[in-house]
């Protein structure tokens, strides 16, 4: 897999260790029923799914938005790979638009990254002022 999923494990890795929770813990407190998955996204091995990986925002609680950075680069990485590997090889020539059809996607995917964020954003304001 790419840098991007094992920069992204490390660092959910990390604050889940800085904050002193045990992978049972945080898998409670993300709602899961089992940690075993979780393992795989420490490794680098999976991403969490963009639900999941709302609730690590949540429950983890970093500083910035660093660790959001890194989850959209390795969607991003994920998305080329998934297109690179969709080119066979030996592939007539101007397959290499794919490549940058894949950067296209990336960016648009991180776009629209941004305009979640917003939204989660104004929805906490919006239940904060309601309460």
């Amino acid at each position: 897999m790419g840098g991007a999923y094992k920069l992204l494990g490390q660092e959910l890795l990390r604050l889940r260790l800085e904050r002193g929770l045990s992978l049972r813990k945080l898998a409670r407190q993300l709602g899961m029923t089992a940690h075993s998955g979780m393992v795989d996204y420490e490794r680098g091995i999976r991403i969490p799914p963009p639900d999941l990986m709302s609730s690590y925002v949540q429950v983890l609680q970093p500083d910035g938005n660093h660790l959001t950075q890194l989850y959209e680069s390795a969607m991003a990485d994920r998305a080329q790979q998934r297109i690179h590997n969709s080119v066979p090889t030996g592939a007539p020539p101007g397959t290499a638009d794919l490549e940058q059809v894949a950067r296209q996607y990336a960016e648009q995917i991180a776009a629209l990254n941004d305009v979640v964020r917003a939204l989660e954003e104004l929805t906490r304001k919006l239940c904060t002022a309601i309460t």
